[in-house]
């Protein structure tokens, strides 16, 4: 903070005095040498409003000799304010100049001499109890100091007086920060233990957050492997029954007869792939309907052997063997193609029968009572899915658990060191615990 300096009036002649030790009081300490966060939150505020009581008490001797000296501060400006200052030759012109220094400082010291300097009730009324002065001995030593030749030349009478004055609230002003700083110094271990108490409860208030979402996901879990028990149970009997016996047996049969069939399509796919060239260079100038059944021979041309009616198709290809034949399509290859178109029209009964016969086939299977199957797959894909939820839960429990026990030996460690403190402080062994 700023140091104030005062303007040179003359010598210093007072002393402050000696200010007696506040009356030593002590907080009622707890019996228990086991306390609670905020029994040791209640111990340190009852330690704290001790030490203000003393600070208190200090500068209630530093306020009654500040409130003296301003007292004759206002009587000089008094004084002051009525003496005519006699101006001789020269002097005269100078006379508005005096005048308004005189006025200025007398108007100044008058409003300063009321200063309100209430004592202490907490910590940070002290800082404002020397803020307070020290804003005063500011502007008194602006005003003074600004005015200072006037003062010394036309009111030596005075000026003396004044800077003994200024001079003793100078003092007094050093003696309230050495106070005040001795009090922050004594204050200090309060401070970081009521910290650390504060951090503490923070921790604490986390823990119990963890420990509560801890036992929710223990709940949660405990609900998991209920159902993953149940569903294994509803698996075990299934998997054990005739009738899934029976079912899978028919999704065994089920898939060769898809698999047979698939394999048909491939064959037919393949047998009219040779005809691809052939399709595209007819493909020009027909109508929609015979374009649509060249697609469907190019696309997926077993398609056709499910129709009830092939003729269509086997026209369609008659006329492409003419046309290939005759020289309106021309291929590189043409006999072939024309072997495959021959061998395709010719087996076309054949091969739609065979078709008919493979979706029968797959048919009658397909519609026996498979629904059993289908339950058991779903009931695999629940437990598989729950199975997953709970070792996922377990791994967040087991965070969390973590978590709580570290910051459990943070709170440990911070409480003991508090304890330590309080130690200091009282001269009594203190355990803090917390719920």
């Amino acid at each position: 903070l700023e140091r104030i300096t005062v303007p040179p009036f003359g010598l210093f002649k007072k002393k402050p005095s000696d200010i007696p030790s506040a009356e030593q009081s002590v907080p009622t300490t707890p019996a228990t040498d086991r306390l609670t966060i905020q029994q040791a939150q209640d111990l340190l505020q009852g330690l704290e409003s001790v030490k203000v009581k003393r600070l208190s008490a200090s500068l209630a001797r530093v306020k009654e000799s500040a409130v003296e000296s301003l007292k004759v501060i206002d009587t000089l400006a008094k004084d002051m304010d009525r003496e005519n200052i006699k101006l001789e030759g020269m002097e005269q012109r100078l006379k508005s100049v005096v005048e308004h220094s005189k006025k200025t400082v007398v108007s100044s010291l008058k409003r300063e001499a009321y200063l309100e300097l209430p004592l202490p009730q907490s910590a940070n009324d002290a800082k404002r109890f020397k803020e307070r002065f020290e804003n005063m001995m500011k502007r008194i030593g602006e005003v003074s100091g600004s005015h200072s030749k006037v003062l010394n030349a036309f009111m030596k009478k005075h000026s003396g007086k004044m800077k003994d004055e200024f001079e003793f609230l100078s003092k007094l002003l050093d003696e309230t920060r050495e106070i005040i700083s001795e009090f922050d110094r004594n204050r200090e271990p309060i401070i970081r233990c009521g910290n650390m108490l504060n951090t503490a409860l923070q921790k604490i208030s986390s823990i119990k957050l963890t420990e509560s979402s801890a036992k929710n996901l223990e709940k949660e879990i405990e609900d998991i492997e209920r159902e993953l028990n149940k569903l294994e149970s509803e698996l075990a009997a299934i998997s054990g029954s005739k009738e899934f016996e029976q079912a899978s047996i028919t999704m065994r049969n089920i898939a060769e007869a898809e698999k047979k069939q698939d394999e048909f399509h491939a064959k037919i796919k393949d047998l009219f792939s040779h005809l691809s060239r052939a399709f595209t260079k007819y493909s020009y100038g027909i109508t929609k309907e015979t374009e649509q059944r060249l697609k469907t021979m190019s696309d997926e041309p077993w398609e056709i052997l499910y129709e009830k009616n092939v003729v269509p198709y086997s026209s369609l290809l008659l006329e492409i063997r003419r046309s290939i034949d005759t020289g309106k399509i021309q291929l590189k290859d043409s006999d072939k193609v024309l072997q495959y178109l021959d061998t395709i029209i010719e087996s076309l009964p054949d091969l739609q029968h065979k078709a008919q016969a493979l979706k029968m086939e797959v048919d009658s299977f397909r519609q026996l009572n498979i629904d059993i199957v289908y339950k058991f797959k779903g009931l695999e894909e629940k437990i598989v899915q729950n199975t997953e939820v709970l070792v996922r839960s377990r791994q967040d429990l087991e965070q969390q658990r973590r978590q709580a026990k570290d910051k459990k030996e943070e709170v440990d460690a911070i409480l003991k060191e508090a304890g330590e403190i309080l130690a200091e402080l009282t001269g009594k062994n203190y355990s803090l615990k917390y719920d």
